[in-house]
């Protein structure tokens, strides 16, 4: 296999295979574009992965214009030591590769001093945080329905996603739309800790004083089975960054486990 981004590789590898199943094709069905083995290649992640092969699949398996900019964009950060990925073209952050990264993790780890993550909000939480950011009424219905799909394909299977977020304690005091939808969203969080054994809310105390994760910043590490590399998300206003390479993944495993340790229990925090 080739240099560059395992991580973009798999996941256009995965959406590509998608597409065809959802499509009810078979790889012979495609031979035009190549064998069976070399459709087998591409689904695996080993690629070569060509601009033409990309745009002549979608159109076969009837992907609308959108996943086909997305995916022929991806075919061409493959060989990149590490993707960022752009937000101008996508309705909300995470309609792009993220969401299959997170739909295909083994677990998931996240911190963020300021908002709870995508995962464990309620919708009305959700929704005036869009608010918040300004987004038109369309773009935050897509983006509504974009959480229900995450915390459906999160939580809905048989085998839920493992999920642990480590919260700042100013998230839980910002006022987001009304102290209703807060106390809304803190019961939501205590049912989450007490009924699923698949998800660890912590809370860390402003009296932690200084840690890592001032200078971090919000993140999220995906981790995956071998022999995928663990991925590292890191999100700002106009793009996403995707970190793999073993002594990045060191440093922020690094801080998460300070993190987790300077934190506590969400059920111990008095809320």
């Amino acid at each position: 296999m080739s240099g560059g981004s395992g991580t973009g590789r798999r996941s256009l590898g995965r959406q590509l295979r998608r597409l065809r199943e959802t499509a009810g094709k078979k790889p012979e069905d495609v031979r035009s574009v190549g064998s069976r083995q070399k459709i087998w290649r591409m689904e695996a992640g080993k690629g070569p992965y060509k601009y033409a092969d990309i745009r002549a699949l979608c159109f076969m398996y009837g992907a609308d214009e959108a996943t086909t900019d997305r995916l022929t964009e991806l075919a061409g950060m493959t060989d990149q030591d590490h993707i960022w990925e752009e937000f101008s073209d996508l309705p909300a952050p995470g309609l792009g590769l993220y969401l299959d990264l997170e739909q295909s993790a083994a677990a998931l780890h996240t911190y963020d001093a300021e908002m709870i993550h995508g995962l464990l909000r309620t919708p009305a939480y959700h929704d005036h945080l869009t608010l918040g950011e300004g987004l038109e009424a369309t773009d935050r219905k897509q983006a509504a329905a974009l959480r229900r799909a995450r915390v459906e394909s999160a939580f809905g299977g048989r085998s839920p996603l493992p999920v642990a977020a480590v919260i700042g304690e100013s998230a839980l005091h910002r006022i987001v739309g009304s102290a209703g939808v807060m106390s809304e969203q803190l019961r939501h969080l205590r049912d989450l800790t007490k009924e699923r054994e698949n998800v660890e809310v912590r809370v860390l105390p402003w009296s932690a004083g200084a840690h890592p994760g001032l200078r971090s910043g919000a993140f999220t590490l995906l981790e995956f089975p071998d022999p995928d590399t663990d991925v590292v998300y890191l999100e700002s206003q106009t793009d996403a960054r995707y970190l793999e390479k073993e002594s990045k993944l060191r440093a922020y495993r690094n801080v998460w486990a300070t993190l987790r340790r300077l934190s506590v229990p969400f059920e111990e925090y008095p809320v």
